[in-house]
């Protein structure tokens, strides 16, 4: 955006499919960053799920939560993606994220924290990065909500390949180093065959993840440090995997979730999750809650 309209605020890019509503994921995950940030909230989402956005809910919800709603017509690259429903379920969906890079030019904010719709803020944890002395800053740790390491794909990019950094959530300012990033980030995109080549990461899906990795390795100078880049004081993403399931929210902070175990995936654990910001990875799990989540925000 050519001017920018406040100091501060959180963005949210949701793009529909023939699968996954993301529009009201994005809703709800604003409904959420907006009642514990107190910040104003932009969605920036396409004509069609904008359409959507405003047929399937009332105006007042779309105008409580986005304070903003930009309307792209980047053209995405085809990235179908395999996505689990606990361990026994799956499908491929189109995920629309190629141009997730530009928030550097649609956010209209000055200082940006950028969100993907699946990641659940129950904590002003966050704003105090809004101070930071780093121009950007993102995870370059996760966790399970077991308290677990992730899998080996989730900490590199390949078994002997650099760290992974996570694009889930991206805080920024418009210094020139911030530029910078976003700009290494979108070259990293436009020629993803040759990086996936060079850096020997998994062909199979287009990840920001891997472009925000590979991005942050060359402005270190191929090296391990970056200092200019914040990772959150080192605090882990808190990651629900595809494979978990939410069983119960007893109220919007408190949900009781099914957590399996990654190498043998039949002993399943009972997690409860109150008041911690966390990634939930599964989406379809996150859509059948959030009927009782809406539901649990209007009794507040």
């Amino acid at each position: 955006m050519e001017s920018i309209l406040e100091p501060k605020g959180i963005c949210f890019f949701a793009y529909n499919n023939d699968q996954l509503d993301y529009v009201k994921m994005a809703l709800t995950a604003g409904k959420y960053a907006k009642q514990n940030l107190q910040l104003p909230v932009c969605l920036i989402t396409d004509e069609g799920s904008a359409s959507w956005l405003e047929e399937s809910h009332s105006k007042e919800l779309v105008n409580e939560v986005f304070d903003y709603i930009v309307i792209t017509k980047d053209e995405m690259r085809p990235n179908h993606r395999r996505h689990f429903d606990s361990p026994w379920t799956e499908f491929t969906a189109q995920f629309n994220n190629s141009n997730k890079h530009k928030i550097y030019q649609y956010s209209p904010f000055e200082k940006t924290l950028l969100l993907d719709i699946d990641y659940i803020v129950k904590t002003d944890i966050l704003l105090k990065y809004f101070d930071s002395e780093h121009p950007v800053c993102m995870f370059d740790n996760a966790t399970t909500v077991r308290n677990e390491e992730p899998a080996l794909e989730e900490r590199f990019l390949y078994d002997a390949g650099i760290k992974m950094w996570w694009s889930t959530v991206v805080y920024f300012d418009r210094t020139d180093f911030s530029k910078l990033f976003f700009d290494t980030w979108a070259h990293v995109a436009d020629n993803y065959d040759f990086y996936q080549y060079l850096y020997n990461f998994p062909n199979k899906l287009f990840r920001t993840d891997y472009c925000v990795s590979i991005a942050v390795h060359i402005l270190a100078g191929m090296q391990d440090t970056q200092e200019h880049l914040g990772n959150f004081d080192d605090t882990a993403l808190v990651n629900m995997s595809q494979k978990d399931d939410i069983v119960e929210t007893k109220d919007v902070n408190e949900w009781i979730i099914v957590s399996h175990d990654q190498k043998e995936m039949w002993k399943n654990i009972l997690v409860k999750v109150n008041k911690q910001d966390i990634h939930v990875m599964n989406k379809r799990a996150l859509g059948r809650v959030i009927p009782d989540l809406m539901e649990a925000f209007d009794a507040n």
